[in-house]
């Protein structure tokens, strides 16, 4: 190793016990299993390192399998397979959640994790406990199982506690340290317990929390935290690390740190890390926000395409809204600027942030932007536990969209967890069966990210060109909030809503803003120059003055109306 590191770097480049290994060093790869690889042999050949953990994920096929362990084996380091239950646990699954244990250890694997995280059937074992007694009872019996096939000093458990984006998210922390505590107290020769500190999205971790503290201390019980007995339950720490982030976490407290997305666009993470260097992101990324800031500099919308099983789930939920707003009495919506009108049925929820949970008080929501008693039909709603679930559902999918779209356009991670989101859904009929709509108009927040079952959104460029995105994918859009913060590098998108005779349609979307009567920086990428500017964020200004004639948006109107031959109502 070269002797051009940093003294930080000492303790994740030491060695360490876990279970019957000996680590060489701290840094575990630990790929999602959600992800697919182009090439996985190449992956695990380029990441493996001498005396390292690589947690891979389990495969059906048995001889993909047994070559992933040999691969890693043949640079010296430690394999375990994350494994899952193949379906909702039972005496007969449970028999399944044993044999793929045994198929993993009998391919090679040293040592076996149990996908308790999201998503995971484990994890809806978990969950569906009545009591944090038992949810740990539970998780006792499955390690029990899985311990039949391998001895627990090779087991490790993956959790996921800051996935969860309802609004149980203190509760489901606090069944998670309960857990953990017991399992040290059940089974104290557990190799490791892995914490995943952030919210997975379609190209970025998000990290929930800055600590990991309070799950350090439920491993810990009843030791202390200075206790360093080798045979004793290490803790993995994932949290959407940088190099710099993980080498302090790591140094801090002496534990693993792992890499699960990042690691795929740096297979060579370990390296990387040795020598203090930053960590890359993949090609197809670096493309998609390229291409997002493309289209917000000349005012267009980027359609975030859904995969073919994520558009079935989009619609089941969408179809779920609908019909509630169904229910509602319906109101005339505001003449827009060609006076349009439209039937309109319509409720908002709201979020201190992406990867934050729904808000379900008045007096927290009463603090946003937005008709208070639309606001308060939205509370009434979060009743409904199919309601809730499709709008966190929905909201997950808007949200990862926006982490990508504010990394596109330069804000960073401390201001993006310091944004507010308000989520509207809306359902569109024609006022007495006449074609309507809502006028042309951009919108006033910093972003929007649309979701919407059913065609009718119009988008006006600069240039004069015209077109209705299609509904495949969730339709980002850039505000005139966007275009004031960065001083008309991105330009707002103009755009109106058109409903035909017999349409009904639903849509949701969210109105992502910075924080409101606050100085915002303004990114290095949109100021010119070495000092650094603010701008002050005022939305109800910002909002009244888009209407002026005179105001700041005057010169955008009228490109538009000349470009599109608009004649607009004095």
């Amino acid at each position: 190793m070269s002797n051009t590191t940093t003294s930080n770097t000492i303790i994740p480049f030491t060695s360490i016990k876990l279970g019957p290994f000996q680590l060489l060093h701290r840094i575990v790869i630990s790929p999602p299993s959600c992800r697919s690889l182009d090439s996985a042999e190449d992956f695990y050949r380029a990441c493996a390192t001498a005396g390292g953990l690589v947690i891979a994920p389990f495969d059906s096929d048995a001889s993909s399998r047994q070559k992933i362990a040999e691969i890693i084996h043949q640079a010296n380091g430690v394999a375990f397979c994350l494994v899952d239950a193949p379906h909702d646990i039972t005496e007969s699954s449970s028999e399944e959640l044993q044999t793929c244990i045994t198929q993993a250890i009998q391919s090679g694997y040293d040592g076996i994790e149990l996908d308790v995280s999201r998503y995971s059937t484990l994890q809806c074992v978990l969950l569906s406990s009545s009591c944090q007694t038992e949810a740990t009872s539970k998780l006792s019996q499955l390690v029990q199982t899985a311990a039949s096939a391998v001895p627990e000093e090779r087991l490790g458990i993956r959790f996921s506690p800051f996935a969860f984006v309802d609004s149980n998210y203190t509760r489901f922390l606090e069944l998670y340290v309960a857990i953990i505590e017991g399992l040290k107290c059940m089974h104290p020769s557990l190799a490791f317990v892995h914490v995943l500190g952030s919210t997975m999205f379609s190209d970025f971790e998000y990290s929930r929390e800055k600590s990991l503290d309070s799950f350090r201390a439920a491993l810990a019980f009843p030791q202390s935290l200075e206790t360093t007995e080798s045979r004793s339950t290490r803790l993995i720490s994932s949290n959407s690390y940088t190099t710099e982030t993980a080498l302090e976490a790591s140094t801090r407290t002496g534990e693993l740190v792992s890499f699960e997305l990042s690691s795929l666009s740096n297979p060579n993470i370990v390296f990387l890390l040795y020598q203090n260097l930053p960590l890359q992101i993949s090609p197809s990324v670096v493309k998609r926000l390229s291409d997002i800031r493309s289209a917000f500099e000349v005012g267009r919308e980027y359609v975030f395409d859904w995969g073919s099983s994520q558009r079935g789930q989009v619609m089941k939920a969408m179809e779920c809204l609908g019909r509630y707003l169904g229910q509602f009495e319906p109101a005339l919506s505001y003449e827009g600027t060609d006076k349009k009108v439209v039937w309109r049925k319509s409720c908002w929820f709201a979020s201190k942030g992406i990867a934050y949970p729904l808000l379900d008080t008045e007096a927290e929501i009463s603090k946003f932007d937005g008709d208070l008693k639309d606001g308060l039909s939205g509370l009434v709603a979060l009743r409904s536990a199919d309601i809730r679930t499709s709008l966190e559902y929905l909201k997950h999918v808007l949200d990862s969209t926006l982490v990508s779209c504010c990394h596109a356009i330069g804000l960073n991670m401390d201001l993006i967890q310091r944004c507010t989101v308000r989520y509207r859904i809306i359902k569109y009929v024609a006022h007495a069966g006449n074609p309507g709509g809502i006028g042309l108009h951009p919108d006033g927040n910093l972003l929007s990210a649309l979701i919407t079952d059913g065609p009718g959104l119009g988008v006006y460029d600069f240039d004069g060109t015209y077109r209705e995105p299609e509904v495949a994918g969730t339709i980002l859009m850039g505000g005139s909030t966007l275009y004031r913060w960065s001083k008309g590098m991105y330009l707002p998108t103009f755009h109106d809503v058109n409903i035909g005779r017999e349409q009904k349609k639903t849509s949701i979307v969210a109105f992502f803003n910075l924080p409101d009567m606050e100085n915002i920086p303004q990114s290095e990428s949109v100021v010119s120059g070495t000092q650094q500017s603010s701008f002050f964020h005022d939305i109800k200004y910002i909002k009244e003055d888009d209407k002026s004639p005179t105001g700041e948006l005057a010169a955008l109107w009228k490109t538009i109306v000349h470009k599109h031959s608009i004649v607009l109502p004095s």
